[in-house]
């Protein structure tokens, strides 16, 4: 018994033309939603990283990066780091290993403050109390930087007057050299702690964060299923 799929060349040539049509107009859309997808991938692997890699990193570290998504007509989804409000991004040291560029209180305080040594960095002294990120608190740097005359606007620094005004709260000073251990000290009542330490070199970072070659590795883990999830989401939806 012959058996034939009952369709003739005419509606074959029709089928495949359709097939074709359909490939045209949603491969571009399965492309986008693909690469997209694996982009979100890539971000969210990186948050995953930081929290192993760092210490109580914050929700600005976190969320440092963001997705260039890709489009039908530019097929192409990048990962990309945030501008940094000051020059070299903090994360690229950490990636890369090296120095750090200055930080804002630094350049505050060799700048504005009067002291005989070379500072090159200023870093937490050791048991100077943190915050749940291991960061030292804003409000306690801001008074810092006032007692110590190093804020950039004049009016922000305190004044005799001032002072006299909060004698009861801690005063941030910076010794002389040979008095006690370079930095800013907090003297609290007859209570004296080291705040701020002043040194000489700048820290050196190992690299420790490599985001270029962990994503190249997410991507390439990833691309292939989401690329079949986009492909049958966008034949489902061709018209």
């Amino acid at each position: 018994m012959k058996l034939t799929a009952g369709v003739s060349p005419s509606d074959l040539r029709k089928l495949v033309s359709r097939l074709r049509e359909v490939e045209r107009k949603q491969m571009p859309y399965a492309t986008m939603l693909a690469l997209n997808a694996t982009g979100e991938a890539v971000l969210e692997e990186n948050r995953t990283l930081m929290r192993k890699v760092f210490d109580r990193p914050t929700r600005w570290t976190l969320n440092a990066f963001f997705l260039r998504r890709a489009t039908k007509r530019k097929p192409e989804a990048t990962v990309e780091r945030k501008d940094a409000p000051r020059g070299r991004h903090y994360l690229e040291v950490e990636e890369r290993g090296g120095t750090r560029p200055k930080t804002g209180i630094e350049r505050l305080i060799i700048g504005n403050v009067a002291y005989e040594d070379h500072i090159e960095a200023v870093v937490p002294a050791r048991g100077a109390r943190l915050n749940a990120h291991g960061n030292l608190p804003a409000g306690q740097i801001q008074r810092a930087l006032s007692n110590i005359g190093a804020q950039q606007d004049r009016a922000q620094n305190s004044t005799d007057g001032s002072r006299k005004r909060s004698a009861r709260a801690a005063r941030y000073f910076v010794p002389k050299p040979g008095q006690l251990s370079p930095g800013v000290w907090k003297r609290q009542g007859k209570r004296l702690t080291k705040f701020l330490s002043f040194t000489d070199r700048l820290p050196r970072y190992s690299a420790r964060f490599d985001m270029e070659g962990h994503g190249r590795i997410v991507a390439a883990r990833e691309m292939p299923d989401r690329m079949r999830a986009a492909i049958r989401k966008a034949f489902s939806t061709a018209r």
